[in-house]
């Protein structure tokens, strides 16, 4: 089974940007098998910042991705099976960005560590304690979440929650990152 990728929750991800330091601390994720469809809603964006210099390569880096997402330009290379439909940027006072796409076959959501079994019609996602994954539509099955293929299905990842303080002092919210001059 393949575990859910950073791809969720680390915004340059999606477009092939290496390093990317921007992340979501709630990440909420709907699946609609029969449209084939998944959104991807990343709320309480920040950047791991150190110096003055990474908060100026954060800022520069939130700037590009706002760049490709509003160009709708091409995915990483992992996500050649999905099309970008739709990207929203809020950019008010808390950054937000939700990110909608289109998928052929089920089997293409492995790469983002969504398991369907074709048997059962049913998807699952690996339980993985640190990422607090929340859902209402699934259950739980020893270490998966087990989704109904039949019917769309969501779910949401905090996977920052447990940070060592000593990590945590390196986060800085995308909102008071970007006042910074």
């Amino acid at each position: 089974m393949e575990q859910i990728e950073i791809i969720f929750y680390v915004l340059a991800t999606f477009f092939g940007q290496e390093e990317g330091r921007i992340a979501a601390d709630k990440t909420l994720v709907t699946i609609n098998p029969k449209t084939q469809q998944i959104e991807i809603y990343q709320q309480d964006l920040f950047g791991f910042v150190q110096t003055d210099k990474d908060i100026q390569t954060t800022k520069e880096q939130w700037q590009e991705l706002v760049n490709e997402i509003e160009k709708n330009t091409e995915l990483s290379p992992s996500l050649q099976n999905f099309s970008l439909t739709n990207a929203i940027v809020e950019q008010k006072e808390n950054p937000e960005v939700e990110l909608n796409f289109k998928y052929k076959k089920a089997s293409d959501l492995r790469v983002m560590g969504i398991w369907y079994n074709d048997e059962k019609n049913q998807f699952s996602i690996n339980q993985i304690s640190t990422h607090n994954i929340k859902t209402k539509d699934g259950s739980l099955d020893g270490n998966y979440w087990i989704f109904d293929g039949t019917k769309p299905f969501s779910f949401t990842i905090e996977p920052f929650l447990q940070m060592p303080e000593e990590q945590l002092k390196y986060k800085m919210p995308l909102e008071k990152l970007l006042k910074v001059d």
